[in-house]
């Protein structure tokens, strides 16, 4: 029988030449196409091995519908539960819930194929006259416009494949209607809107399929918000809404029955459209987006909350999409930590349990964070010289939201670092921690180093990944590097006595609020009147006017005292620190009372030669310090300042002597001037700045040389740090 109104009739003229019909035992020459891919055969322990990303459609008595993509493109496949896999062609391809029958897409045309028995059964071309809206077993639910209002129409074929076009009625007038997918294959529930007056009002019918009529309609609690998601079963009817106060409420509706009861529902279902199902008495539901979350969500996982109870069990660690079966059972798309990610079965408990899952198919990938490779973990031996100062290090992971921390410690020292990734290289799940070669702003130590790598979840799915290894780090010997890591260190001695090391490349990096690391050597030190830092060691002067050498071990201690000789009070100014005769050794220079510069040629052995005059008049600087190659020449420069402030350089000839001085400029008086080497490693020595005085807090000035003579430093305003808590240094 036809139901349609006097204007439905009208139309049905012009539907019945756009509705072309055909139904029977026809094998659809597109599924002849497409091969079939047979599985192992699959036991109730074994899984369905399938694509990486597949996605359930839809679950029938046989098999189910699954989307994945390649190259870009959707494919879609019908596996039977025997593991036979179909691959589909054409398409796209719709879900038909809980039943054999798949939707085929072509323009305006529906075909639905029974895919238990490889039929075509029947197909329809909408003609651009009707919208499909649903599939429901060869039932396609279609709306149209008629005289401006929607009407609902479900389009069958009788026995002789004649199409039968029936008007949805009962439904509440002026509304606009969709069609929900999430119930079972016997139930239409249809979601209704109307706008009046600037308020929404909102409804959910209940189609009788048989009667084209609706059984039962339920009315919204809170219509200022849309109603999703919404579920049915042959027994109930359940949905989200909101309550006056905007919090989440779960509604249910016994079938037959228009009494609804409402209970608190899941926060997390106000920020997002939640997956639901149903099991049994059982309301199954899944957060979407936790899986590639960027952060824990509040609701953990596939969960399963007793409609009589209130219990709640967790089924999977997460879920994307939830699809009825036809038999009171569900097919979610997820994963679990045990079994990794796939699609699963979701069973009804007896006697009203919990509803149990199990693997249906696999994807093969995990669930949990994975580390897949570690093409760049740290092993062997690492020359810091030849890397640039790093060390590359990335590892491969199984997801891109995670946190990845990457910590280093040297194994002699306990010293350690941490590099962290907070994300992959784009559009990869490769993480890179490079390692920059420092501890913290320490630079690093030569010598044996462990390191763990550590990547925690984001969505705080599973367990955190740790893998651990070794290396060793290596470079050559530096000057004034006396603890081993490759940058130069200076020295200063507290009011106490005490001696200690600062690493250059550790303060130019410190910000006023921290405080450096130092390197203790000991106490002792107030015996001298005079303390020389020189390239590989230092020379002290005692009051009784005994100099006396110490050569530093490479680990931040110094070797026991050498004597050099006595009668060195007879010098003002002392300076070390560099190779002033191109003979690869570090020398001394003094000047005496009557302002003779006097030099004195290392042995390489912490003592020297006999001393060399160099000339009078330099009795007119106040402070002289041996830079090292600051300007270019064959070997160590000297800067001297006089009373007035300049600072002039005598660039040095590589015989111990210097070329005649030029001025770098002036302003320098209330500065202590250190020669440390090369701080900023282009091979260059630097000066170093500090107020005179003895404050412990202080601001470093950092004068990068240039190795141009006219320009030896920049004109520049040079970078600088703040230092607190330190001794002076020498």
């Amino acid at each position: 029988m036809n139901h349609l109104s006097p204007a439905g009739r009208r139309l049905a003229v012009a539907a019945a030449v756009a509705l072309a019909v055909t139904a029977g035992g026809l094998t659809s020459p597109a599924l002849a196409a497409g091969p079939a891919v047979t599985a192992s055969a699959a036991t109730q322990q074994d899984a369905i091995p399938v694509p990486a990303g597949t996605v359930a459609l839809s679950g029938g008595p046989t098999g189910f519908l699954t989307r994945h993509q390649e190259g870009g493109a959707d494919v879609y496949t019908w596996t039977r539960y025997d593991g036979t896999r179909t691959p589909l062609p054409g398409g796209p391809y719709e879900a038909n819930t809980g039943t054999d029958t798949v939707v085929r897409t072509d323009g305006t045309t529906r075909t639905f194929l029974d895919m238990a028995t490889g039929e075509q059964l029947v197909s329809y071309d909408l003609g651009g006259v009707y919208g499909a809206l649903r599939y429901q077993g060869t039932t396609l639910v279609a709306s149209k416009r008629v005289d401006g209002l929607q009407e609902l129409h479900l389009l069958d074929t009788d026995d002789q494949g004649r199409v039968l076009d029936r008007t949805v009625t009962g439904l509440p007038e002026g509304m606009a209607w969709r069609a929900a997918a999430n119930s079972d294959p016997d139930t239409l529930l249809l979601h209704g809107f109307k706008l009046t007056d600037g308020t929404w009002q909102q409804r959910l019918a209940v189609v009788d399929l048989a009667a084209a009529s609706v059984a039962a309609t339920y009315d919204v609690l809170n219509n200022k918000n849309s109603i999703r998601p919404v579920s049915a079963s042959r027994t109930r009817v359940v949905w989200q809404e909101r309550d006056a106060e905007g919090k989440a409420v779960l509604a249910v509706a016994p079938r037959g029955s228009q009494e609804i009861s409402r209970s608190t529902w899941v926060e997390r279902a106000s920020e997002t459209t939640l997956r639901l199902g149903l099991a049994g008495d059982w309301a199954v539901y899944s957060d979407p987006d936790a899986f590639t979350a960027l952060r824990p969500f509040g609701l953990p996982g596939l969960i399963a909350q007793s409609l009589v109870t209130g219990e709640t069990v967790q089924l999977l660690a997460h879920a994307t999409s939830i699809v009825p079966t036809g038999d009171g059972g569900l097919i979610a798309t997820g994963g679990t930590i045990e079994h990794g990610e796939g699609l699963y079965r979701i069973t009804p408990g007896q006697d009203g349990g919990p509803p149990t899952a199990s693997v249906l198919a696999t994807t093969g990938a995990p669930t949990a964070l994975t580390a897949l490779s570690e093409p760049l973990a740290p092993s062997g031996s690492i020359d810091l010289d030849q890397a640039g100062g790093k060390v590359p290090a990335g590892w491969t992971l199984s997801r891109s939201n995670a946190h990845v921390t990457l910590k280093l410690v040297h194994t002699a020292t306990g010293t350690s670092g941490t590099v962290t990734a907070w994300e992959p290289v784009t559009g990869t799940t490769d993480f890179r921690l490079d390692w920059d070669g420092l501890l913290g702003k320490f630079p690093a130590y030569r010598g044996a180093y462990t390191w763990t790598m550590r990547a925690e979840p984001d969505n705080g799915i599973g367990p955190a990944v740790e893998r651990t290894g070794s290396f060793t780090v290596t470079r050559a010997p530096r000057p004034h590097d006396f603890d081993d890591n490759g940058s130069p260190d200076i020295f200063s001695r507290s009011s106490t006595g005490v001696l200690s090391l600062y690493d250059v490349g550790q303060l130019r990096h410190l910000t006023y609020d921290k405080t450096p690391h130092r390197t203790g050597i000991g106490g002792g030190w107030n015996i001298y009147d005079r303390i020389v830092p020189a390239a590989t060691g230092l020379a002290a002067r005692d009051r009784a006017g005994v100099l006396w050498s110490y050569e530093g071990e490479g680990d931040g201690t110094l070797t026991p005292r050498k004597r050099i000789g006595g009668g060195w009070n007879i010098y003002d100014k002392l300076t070390s620190g560099s190779d002033l005769t191109g003979d690869g050794r570090n020398d001394l220079l003094a000047t005496d009372k009557a302002g003779v510069l006097w030099l004195y040629p290392g042995k390489g052995d912490g003592t020297f030669a006999a001393r060399k005059g160099l000339g009078g008049g330099w009795g007119v600087y106040n402070q002289l310090t041996a830079t090292g190659n600051l300007a270019g020449a064959p070997a160590g420069d000297l800067v001297a300042r006089d009373a007035s402030g300049v600072l002039w350089l005598y660039l040095g000839k590589g015989d111990g002597t210097f070329a005649p001085r030029t001025r770098i400029g002036d302003g320098w008086s209330p500065y202590r001037i250190i020669g440390p080497g090369d701080v900023d490693g282009d091979g260059w020595s630097d000066l170093v700045t500090v107020p005179g005085g003895n404050s412990p807090n202080t601001y470093m000035r950092f004068y990068y040389g240039t190795g141009q003579w006219r320009t030896p430093i920049p004109a520049t305003e040079p970078p600088g740090a703040h230092v607190n808590g330190i001794d002076p240094f020498l």
